[in-house]
């Protein structure tokens, strides 16, 4: 069949499906959108796409990129009219005559840029004549696409609006491949500068690492046109900054750092990474991408900046290409690849990956939360707009994405059959080959604590197509806002939003700004609806994809029927608040009726201040400048199937007085391959540093642990670390605790023979006084060899006998022997009857507690917990409802994770030697959607990484398609499951266990925010009866495809009326962006309050309770 008879057949059965939708409404409960048939809207646009011989996916990777839509009143009669670009196809513009009917008007407007490749668009009044104009981004002709600058020449004699193309006269007529553009006023003269995004494609270059381009010399550079007030433009790209290459497909104009200039965040595709370009408010502009975002999309295409959860801050939202089924999945990734963060780090390049990323705004100048996980918005394919807005008039906003891809080059089967056959096929049968993507575009209902809802069928946009560009609007001016989407292949969808009708209220806004600004582009509103509520929207035209929105600001308001007040600020500071404003109404605001305020305006109009902040960092003024450094063991090229690393656990801190001076001092993990070292504090409470091991000693171990207290009970605390010993030619592995004796002066003398000798490793030192004679025991976990993983070296239970240690392992725990590799300890009375019991954490595994009993340690977990297995981190304990008893709050996985971890639906690892060469297969596997949507077990990893693990998988799947349809049954075999150990996981929340007494325990989840990574330290600070928690977390070392779980910055907490307030970033200052591994509370000489924060290959942090 030709690809014109394929064409055909696609449109066909897309106009059946879009019948079906519409005459099934009949019959069903009507959906929150219904399409409008094109027979009744008047919308024919279809942009349509005929591959030829040099115009197709093989020869133009960006051939299906697609085209972009504007909505705004062009006319001035208070309707939104339609502006399609087209690829092969002429642009549209179409005339609002109401009630959803429009007029194809392009033809008298003379916009249809016939014979060019139009792609993004935007809008803004250019010339200050009062018609709104339109910029056209072109494409693909070199020879012929310089970007279009339509002027609109207002009403006509005839009653209809006419344009003239002027970019060449306004200097606008930018000759790149260009993608989209923004028009905003950079530099605040009170006139819209354009940003132009352009993609340079190259054969070579876009997944080539190498040198980046930073001197604006790349072809694929953005361009920054100033806008002159004279009727012209000028290109300032190299004298703002804008300097930096990357394969630009989305752009969104954001105030990050809240300073009230904009800033721009650039989406690149391919190697390129995003930018954060940051106003340095004196007509320069510096990316901060690297101190902002702590990791990006890979192939980043469309962009959007909202305030989503209404918190003031505003966040950002980059879309890539990660199929939601795990058929998607495995047919367009071949593997995990370890060697692309290596290459990352090597050639200066930030951390990214392949999926939608949502960048939670955090305030405070501190870098943003990536959260698309927790969200579950991450993976929807082949994804283009991305759309905040309240769809359904809640007060949330909703979100959005257009996606589909006619011809999927990434899949993998495809790729290997093209690389054998190229040479000997023509184009044509190797487009044939290549799968279609048809999906469903999604819609997220915003159901609050960043949760969303997928609904796009429940709300009636579920229709498969290859849709690109997206925009919201009134377009029929009923309060709600309706959507249109552009179609590669199928006529533009136009949907009738019916959320007027669900008695949910509204506030649409309509700014009348001044002659060189009319529709307030970087105006900002801020209602507030209730104590400490509001909402906030900051009017800028080009969000999603190639598009621009509606001018009109909206507000959903649920069944608020009065908002308390209004506030309005426009770019140039002038300011207007309106009160009482009843809601279910357009108002307009005019730039007139602002003034410059004698007082400025509350957060989140301004940044939130607080004459003191809770804590201060204070690490430089105590002569306390460490940093760790972790050298990289490359965990996963020896364990290709490990989830996470296991190499990356310290820095760990010990407090102790060493010298009985009576001040606090501490010891720290030194750097790998560097010794521990001893800070000692003076009585201006500085700190000086000591090592406490030469090199020599050192030159061979790894230091897992340490802790400090009195082991020969001469008074004053000694330190006992764990030393780990790695002869790979030798296969030997093996452990040694090493003592260093204090004299109480501060000097350590070396001792290695009051423990045993061991032949194995060990992980984790816990101090607990077993049998209450004020000697210390010692609990010692066995240690996880990375080749090993999951099984760890035995754990010992040292009896301290004057000193000397003798192993009691057996006679303490009986047959109940702690489970798997174990990552936290706890000696603790959590029974309440005066003796010291242990607490237990291993991943896959439910909490382990062991009653101190007159014969040892018995097992004794609470039935209420037995049943609940996490990937358990840390523990610490706390009377949290001061009742008494000790509760604990326990630090697991975080919900921000890929697994889609429940109690229903269980990650297992599956450990099996399946290829009988002596070592095992740790498969890990979770519940993924199959093709039908139905949750399957199915690996977590891909095809490439188990070929690279085993001959077994090699042998199993000759096809990524036949290794994507298998789950957890096609992987092995009954007996293969019946003879491998199965661990599972069934819950990640980090969690509050609450002693209720009698020996009956509750448990529930810490907040929301404490689920944004794992976390790995708790530290609790009471004083006058109030209670104050601080939690410390991430993983720089997860898998590589999904990267590291990053998203913690520390988190305050107060306790109050047995709830948990969180304590906000300004008023805080407790800030831990790091990989942090432990957290310690001293006090320093003049009798403040300090806690200690180490960070894995990242400075030691140090702040003081004020």
């Amino acid at each position: 069949m030709s690809s014109l008879g394929r064409i055909k057949k696609v449109v066909f059965f897309t106009l059946l499906s879009i019948g079906c939708v519409l005459s099934s409404c009949q019959s069903k409960k009507a959906s929150l959108f219904s399409p409008i048939p094109s027979s009744k809207s008047g919308v024919l646009f279809n942009n349509r796409i005929i591959e030829n011989d040099s115009i197709n996916i093989l020869e133009e990777e960006y051939v299906f990129n697609g085209g972009g839509v504007i909505t705004a009143d062009f006319d001035n009669d208070g309707k939104r009219d339609l502006f399609f670009t087209g690829n092969q196809v002429p642009n549209r513009l179409y005339r609002n005559l109401g009630n959803l009917q429009f007029e194809d008007i392009t033809a008298t407007a003379q916009v249809d840029a016939t014979g060019q490749w139009a792609t993004g668009t935007t809008y803004a009044d250019v010339n200050g004549d009062g018609y709104l104009d339109i910029y056209v981004c072109l494409a693909m002709y070199k020879n012929n696409r310089k970007n279009l600058l339509y002027i609109n020449q207002g009403a006509q004699t005839d009653g209809g609006i006419r344009f003239e193309e002027a970019a060449e006269a306004y200097g606008v007529a930018d000759a790149g491949n260009s993608m989209g553009a923004a028009f905003f006023d950079y530099n605040k003269d009170g006139l819209q500068d354009l940003y132009v995004l352009n993609n340079e494609q190259s054969k070579v270059l876009p997944l080539t690492y190498r040198k980046k381009v930073t001197d604006g010399s790349a072809p694929s550079n953005d361009q920054l046109y100033r806008n002159n007030g004279d009727g012209s433009f000028t290109n300032v790209s190299l004298e703002a900054g804008i300097t930096i290459e990357g394969f630009g497909l989305g752009i969104g104009v954001v105030d990050v750092n809240q300073d009230q200039w904009p800033d721009l965040f650039i989406a690149n595709d391919y190697i390129t990474n995003d930018l954060l370009y940051v106003n340095n408010g004196d007509g320069t502009f510096t990316n901060r991408a690297a101190d902002y975002l702590k990791h990006q999309s890979m192939f980043s295409m469309g962009v959007d900046v909202a305030d989503f959860n209404n918190d003031g801050f505003k966040d950002i939202i980059s879309l890539d290409m990660l199929g939601e089924s795990n058929y998607r999945k495995k047919t367009t990734i071949s593997y995990s690849n370890y060697e692309k963060v290596i290459l990352d780090r090597k050639w200066n390049y930030e951390t990214q990956h392949s999926r939608n990323m949502l960048h939670l705004g955090n305030g405070n100048q501190q870098p943003l939360s990536e959260v698309g996980m927790l969200a579950d918005i991450y993976q929807t394919d082949w994804s283009w707009a991305p759309l905040f807005f309240d769809a359904d008039n809640d007060g949330d906003k909703d979100l959005f994405i257009t996606n589909g891809f006619p011809r999927d080059i990434t899949d993998k089967d495809f790729s290997d059959f093209r690389q054998s056959v190229a040479r000997f096929v023509n184009s044509d049968i190797l487009l044939d080959c290549i799968p279609i993507v048809k999906k469903k575009n999604y819609a997220y209902q915003n159901k609050g604590a960043l949760a969303f809802e997928d609904v796009g069928d429940q709300w009636g946009i579920g229709i498969p197509s290859f849709s690109n560009g997206a925009v919201f609007s009134d377009l029929d001016n009923d309060g709600d806002l309706d959507y249109v989407v552009n179609n590669i292949n199928d006529p533009a969808f136009v949907f009738e939003n019916t959320a007027s009708t669900n008695g949910n209220r509204y506030l649409s806004i309509e700014l009348k700004g001044p002659a060189n600004n009319p529709t307030g582009i970087g105006a900002q509103v801020v209602i507030r609806t209730g104590q400490d509520q509001f909402q906030t929207h900051t009017n800028y035209h080009s969000r999603g994809y190639m598009s621009g929105v509606d001018d009109r600001i909206h507000f959903g308001l649920g069944t608020l029927d009065t908002i308390s007040q209004l506030e309005i600020r426009w770019p140039d500071g002038k300011v207007e608040v309106q009160k009482q404003i009843p809601t279910n109404q357009t108002i307009p605001l005019s730039y007139q009726a602002a003034s410059i305020p004698s007082t400025p305006l509350a957060f989140p109009m301004n940044p939130k201040h607080s004459a003191t902040s809770a804590f201060s960092a204070i690490q430089e003024d105590i002569s306390l400048d460490y940093t760790h450094q972790q050298i990289d063991r490359a965990d996963f090229h020896i364990q290709r199937l490990l989830p996470r690393k296991l190499s990356e656990n310290n820095p760990k801190i010990s407090p102790l007085d060493a010298n009985g001076d009576k001040l606090d001092d501490f010891v720290i993990s030194g750097s790998d391959g560097e010794s521990p070292l001893l800070y000692i504090q003076d009585k201006k409470g500085k700190f000086k540093a000591q090592p406490l091991f030469t090199k020599k000693e050192i030159s061979e171990a790894t230091i897992d642990d340490h802790n400090s207290f009195d082991i020969d009970g001469d008074g004053d605390k000694d330190i006992v670390f764990l030393f780990n010993y790695n002869e790979y030619r030798k296969n030997n592995y093996y452990g040694k605790v090493v003592v260093l004796l204090n004299d109480g002066k501060g000097s350590f003398t070396q001792d290695v023979n009051r423990f045993p000798k061991l032949d194995s490793q060990l992980s984790l030192l816990q101090p607990i006084d077993l049998d209450g004679n004020g000697q210390m025991d010692l609990f010692v976990a066995g240690k996880i060899k990375i080749q090993s993983y999951p099984f760890p070296d035995p754990s010992f239970f040292f009896e301290n006998n004057q000193g000397r240690f003798e192993d009691k392992t057996k006679a303490v725990f009986g047959d109940n022997l702690p489970q798997g590799g174990i990552a936290t300890a706890l000696a603790t009375d959590f029974n309440n009857d005066g003796k010291i019991d242990l607490i237990l954490g291993s991943p896959f595994h439910p909490l382990q507690f062991f009653e101190n009993h007159t014969q040892g340690l018995r097992a004794a977990t609470p039935k209420s917990m037995t049943n609940i297995k996490g990937w358990w981190q840390s523990l610490k304990e706390v009377d949290y409802d001061q009742d008494g008893d000790l509760d604990y709050l326990a630090g697991n996985l975080g919900q921000n994770n890929p697994f889609n971890i429940s109690e229903k639906t269980p990650i297992t690892l599956v450990v099996n030697d399946l290829d009988d060469n002596g070592f095992h297969e740790p498969l890990l596997f979770s519940y993924n959607k199959d093709q039908q949507g139905k949750l399957k077990q199915y690996p977590v990893t891909f095809w490439g990484n188990l070929n690279r693990q085993s001959p077994y998988f090699r042998k199993k799947f000759n096809t990524y398609k036949a290794f994507a349809k298998a789950d957890i049954s096609k992987i092995m075999t009954e007996e293969q499951l019946a003879a491998s150990t199965q661990l599972t996981i069934n819950n990640d929340q980090s969690l509050l266990i609450e002693n209720l007494g009698d020996g009956k325990w509750t448990h529930r989840p810490l907040p929301i925010e404490a689920q944004w990574a794992p976390i790995y330290g708790f530290e609790i600070l009471e004083d006058n009866g109030s209670m104050e928690l601080l939690l410390v977390g991430n993983d720089f070392g997860n898998e590589p495809f999904i990267g590291p779980l990053d998203a913690f910055s520390g988190l305050h907490l107060k306790v109050a009326d047995k709830d948990f307030k969180i304590v906000p970033k300004a008023n805080s200052q407790f800030e831990v962006p790091g990989n942090a591994r432990d957290i310690e509370k001293i006090t320093a000489a003049n009798g403040d309050k300090l806690l200690l924060v180490s960070q894995n290959n990242d400075k030691l942090l140090v702040f003081r309770k004020n």
